[in-house]
């Protein structure tokens, strides 16, 4: 796993109700990356991107579920 790059925080509803919110923890969680500014949203949770999708291997995706209120979803960086 040493060579996955954090790629995006999801928040989940209802322990986040807002787009805000969801910014804001992760600004809380991850302060030194500077890229946090595109969130989706879904049904059920926020999506914080860290990094642009486009930077990473399709195929590459793991999410690692920390508690009911969060995931981070890490991906391998294009060569």
């Amino acid at each position: 796993m040493s060579n996955l790059v954090l790629h995006a925080v999801i928040v989940y509803k209802p322990y986040f109700k807002t787009k805000e919110e969801a910014l804001a923890e992760a600004h809380h969680m991850f302060p030194n990356e500077k890229t946090k500014t595109f969130v989706r949203e879904t049904e059920s949770s926020f999506r914080v991107r860290l990094h642009p999708k486009t930077q990473f291997d399709k195929t590459s995706y793991i999410t690692k579920v920390i508690n009911p209120s969060l995931s981070l979803v890490f991906g391998k960086l294009k060569s």
